[in-house]
């Protein structure tokens, strides 16, 4: 029903077109048939016979005022910014409009009336013409109104529609940013092993495999089961240990139910390829990393802790491609369902993310 509905309201099939005309003018003739139905005083039935004749001899000046602003001032003068020539047009064709239904009241009806045996109103051309103003403004008013609210409705769902193409086309930018740079991180850590001849170096590139399938594959839906991104921290993590061995002191605590929730692929990830490269790997001495994550209901608590080295300065605005581009999906996704708290000083670096899984604004509903 509701697509029936939407599609006599908005489609430009000729069918629909037409009908939606024809309905628009049938709800004219039988308003005015029962408004003036009352205002003869004269047997009901007879008064109704009249009232529903007239109102449907005077459409032709309803249909001419109201055709002539909707596909003659609107798309050419109005839509063209020629303001005052659509005053004057409109003016115009509201005094044609009002001649036309002075002619139709003296020719037409009366004949009509003469015709039938109905009695016959004398009126002067005045009074006659300021009847046709009256009605033939008030049926062109409300099909300019409709006609103006149908425009501003597809205006607004073609902006809409252009929105979210956008924010689908930034999404996979930066998307397809973050799959070159974290895969020049990881194979950087694979080469490192394959240098040192390491024992774990086929199970790595094993696990970049997976990585990538994941990418490829899994990740091309807005969203994906968190289990599932999940799983490809702890991936991550096992390939970065093979190549950290005893240098690195780890621990991972996941809580709550992973396994029912959705998330936007790949947004934990760059946090953990950032605190590994850009802390563990600037680390001499012993390298840490705290991972903390939590699910109650559909609120997810990211916390990331990890050590980094001592440097001169402590940079308050990071210049790391993963975090920047991380930050820009959350805004971009989660624009009203997102906390994320980053600190750095002199050797630590705190991330802190709550994320409202359920108030993912996803590119296409």
């Amino acid at each position: 029903m509701d697509s029936f509905v939407s599609k006599l309201v908005l489609s430009d099939v000729p069918s629909y077109r037409v009908a939606r005309h024809v309905l628009f003018w049938v709800v004219c003739w039988a308003f005015f048939g029962m408004l003036y139905g009352f205002y003869f005083v004269v047997d009901p039935l007879l008064a109704f016979r009249i009232s529903f004749t007239e109102s449907f001899i005077f459409l032709p000046a309803h249909i001419f005022l109201s055709y002539g602003i909707i596909y003659g001032v609107l798309p050419n003068l109005i839509q063209r910014d020629r303001y005052w020539s659509a005053f004057v047009v409109t003016l115009v064709l509201i005094v044609m409009a009002a001649v036309i239904s002075v002619g139709l009241n003296h020719f037409v009806v009366t004949a009509f009336r003469t015709w039938m045996h109905f009695p016959i109103r004398h009126t002067t051309v005045f009074y006659s013409f300021m009847g046709g103003l009256r009605g033939t403004m008030t049926v062109g008013g409300f099909a300019v109104a409709i006609k103006l609210v149908k425009h501003f409705y597809v205006k607004r769902i073609e902006t809409e529609k252009l929105e979210k193409e956008k924010l689908r086309a930034e999404l996979e930018l930066l998307q397809g940013q973050l799959h070159p740079h974290f895969m020049f991180n990881t194979l950087n850590s694979i080469y490192s092993m394959a240098l040192k001849k390491s024992d774990h170096t086929p199970e790595a590139i094993l696990k970049l495999s997976q990585l990538m399938r994941y990418m490829l594959t899994d990740c091309r839906g807005d969203t994906i089961a968190l289990n599932k991104e999940i799983q490809v921290l702890h991936d991550y993590i096992d390939l970065e240990k093979n190549r950290f061995g005893n240098r690195l002191d780890i621990t991972v605590n996941v809580h709550g139910d992973i396994h029912q929730p959705h998330i936007a692929p790949l947004l934990l990830l760059p946090f953990v390829e950032n605190s590994f490269k850009h802390g563990a790997n600037e680390m001499i001495e012993q390298a840490w990393i705290s991972l903390d994550l939590s699910v109650q209901q559909s609120q997810l608590k990211f916390k990331l802790i990890n050590g980094k080295a001592e440097t001169k300065g402590v940079g308050t605005h990071s210049a790391h491609v993963g975090l920047l581009n991380v930050k820009k999906r959350l805004e971009l996704l989660y624009p009203k369902g997102h906390e994320l708290r980053i600190t750095e000083d002199a050797d630590l670096f705190i991330v802190s993310l709550t994320l409202d899984l359920d108030k993912i604004k996803v590119p296409y509903p």
